[in-house]
């Protein structure tokens, strides 16, 4: 088939399903019918002689063909949006742009929330959306579906993202804390027995293993765990008026420990330092409006660089 003869608008569709896996889903991501989207799959598999999305139990999944179009397709789509439709500069002030951010809640507090703020009136057309890091987000920044994503670097293996561009945007320590009324409140230090002998807060991130706790059964610290929590920024608050101890960030703690009415405690054994990374695709390196965002981003960070403790 010669292009004149392809709908270059299937690739649009092609690039979804082969990401998605799920017509409806699809559908959904492409603000389609879905019908229309199995019109166009329908479409593509004429054009390309090929099922692309076969059975597989009750999921779909790639044929060996699709496979092999996943990168081609995202690269082209890449190209055309960042090369043709994006106009060549960028204004804050007057240009609309939306950026995909993926970042815990802590990061969300510490840096996108004041990211926020520091657009306020000189880019009133600019929005983010933060999400947490979903499954397979490492991929999707590898295939340039995520604007910035803000991970620490122990998460990312050597070759994890070899077309990725990366900057440290916080290091941080991690720290005890407890209730201001909690009887090891004037301790000074929270010890390694203390995991053992109180009721301990735990991180329990809903994807993925928890840094933190994977560090101390490394180390072969017990706790006693009577509860968990999902969300950094919830655990402050959680401990509040009970006799639970939790291991927090440090900045964390001290930006919420007045409201949270915590003590924070430095860590009798102290663990590995908290690297906070932001990756963003190669592509996206000459991108004046990336640019411009990674530019706010960094200012951010510098801010609250260590001199803030």
């Amino acid at each position: 088939m010669e292009l004149s003869g392809f709908d270059l608008n299937l690739l649009v569709v092609l690039d979804t399903l082969l990401r998605e896996q799920n017509v409806t889903r699809a559908a959904e991501r492409l603000h389609l019918s879905q019908p229309a989207v199995s019109t166009a799959l329908a479409r593509l598999r004429r054009n390309l002689d090929d099922p692309l999305l076969v059975k597989h139990g009750r999921a779909l999944v790639l044929t060996p063909r699709a496979q092999a179009l996943a990168g081609p397709v995202r690269e082209v789509l890449a190209t055309v949006e960042q090369s043709v439709l994006r106009p060549p500069g960028f204004d804050p002030s007057a240009d609309a742009r939306t950026f995909s951010l993926v970042a815990s809640d802590y990061v969300g507090i510490m840096l996108i929330r004041p990211l926020l703020a520091r657009f306020g009136a000189q880019a009133p057309g600019l929005r983010v959306d933060l999400s947490p890091p979903p499954l397979g987000y490492l991929s999707d920044l590898q295939r340039d579906e995520i604007d910035v994503a803000v991970i620490p670097d122990r998460l990312v293996g050597p070759g994890d993202l070899p077309d990725c561009s990366s900057a440290t945007v916080i290091e941080d320590r991690f720290v005890g804390a407890v209730w201001r009324e909690h009887p090891l409140a004037a301790a000074g230090r929270l010890a390694t027995a203390d995991l053992a002998g109180r009721p301990y807060l735990a991180y329990v991130p809903p994807e993925g293993t928890s840094l933190v706790e994977e560090e101390l059964d490394g180390l072969q610290i017990t706790r006693n765990v009577e509860a968990g929590a999902s969300s950094f920024a919830a655990m402050p608050f959680m401990v509040t008026g009970t006799p639970l101890i939790t291991i927090i960030p440090e900045r964390l703690a001290l930006r919420v420990a007045e409201a949270a009415e915590l003590v924070v405690l430095p860590l009798e054994s102290p663990l590995r330092p908290l690297r906070q990374l932001a990756y963003w695709h190669v592509r996206r390196d000459g991108d004046p409006g990336h640019v411009w965002l990674r530019e706010q981003l960094f200012a951010v960070a510098q801010a609250q660089a260590p001199g803030d403790r």
